[in-house]
């Protein structure tokens, strides 16, 4: 048998060379295990905060929409008044009051009536008086005037779509109430009642209805009007309302 010649057995050591290079740097650029186990758990602790500070970031946009539009319909309210000379009625019957279904949104919007509907300037549908007795209780709006009159409207409040939704009443006709853009818990208790909060609209979805109470003998603001909503934030249940500061935790949700 022939020996290796001089060039077989370079590249035989230009090889050899190569690996022992490779597991040189290999042994040296490898990681422990309990290094390992470190940069894990460094990794999953960032992933926690990371989803902490998204979760609180949420927490806080909820909560800045709410009091952003308890504070409008509030003022609108007020500005109501000033212009019409009293607060919107609520959904009075007999000594009771129902908050859910008030007709905040046709009161602060104003109407035309005509030919037995009540329209809100700039749109071509419109709810009939009869809905109007039906589903709020009451035969009309105090702001609202005959289209054919002339007069114009004393005050007028324009709303985003996501601040209003159309339900259903009783006799199958949409009407449209001031929703709250977090959803609610199914019930609520007011003047020691338990009744329904979440209300379906026409779409098939659960609304979370702004309460309004501007008759009763028990609300907070005994001069004004109460108006809050309670919402499902992470798992407390919470009260936005113009009586309270701060919102107040009123429940939780099991």
């Amino acid at each position: 048998m022939k020996k290796p010649g001089p060039a077989r057995n370079g590249r035989a050591n230009l090889r050899w060379s190569l690996v022992r290079r490779w597991s040189c740097r290999s042994g040296a650029a490898a990681f422990t295990l309990i290094e390992l186990l470190v940069v894990i758990s460094i990794i999953a602790l960032l992933a926690s905060l990371t989803v902490g500070l998204s979760g609180l970031a949420a927490r806080k946009s909820k909560e800045a929409r709410l009091k952003g539009d308890l504070n409008r319909f509030a003022a609108a309210i007020e500005n109501y008044k000033s212009a019409i000379g009293s607060y919107p009625r609520d959904n009075a019957r007999g000594n009771s009051v129902l908050p859910s279904t008030n007709q905040l949104f046709y009161e602060l919007s104003g109407t035309y009536y005509t030919d037995g509907q009540f329209q809100i300037p700039g749109r071509s549908e419109g709810v009939s008086a009869s809905a109007v007795t039906r589903f709020f209780n009451a035969p009309g709006f105090g702001n609202s005037v005959r289209r054919d009159s002339g007069e114009k409207l004393r005050f007028t409040e324009e709303f985003k779509p996501s601040q209003f939704k159309a339900i259903r009443d009783s006799g199958n006709t949409l009407v449209e109430i001031l929703i709250a853009p977090v959803r609610g818990p199914e019930k609520f208790t007011y003047n020691g009642v338990v009744a329904p909060l979440a209300i379906r609209a026409a779409d098939g979805t659960m609304v979370n209805p702004w309460l309004y109470d501007s008759s009763s003998p028990n609300r907070n603001n005994r001069r004004g009007f109460d108006l809050w909503t309670e919402v499902i934030i992470g798992k407390q249940i919470m009260r936005f309302s113009n009586w309270e500061k701060d919102p107040a935790v009123v429940g939780s949700v099991r």
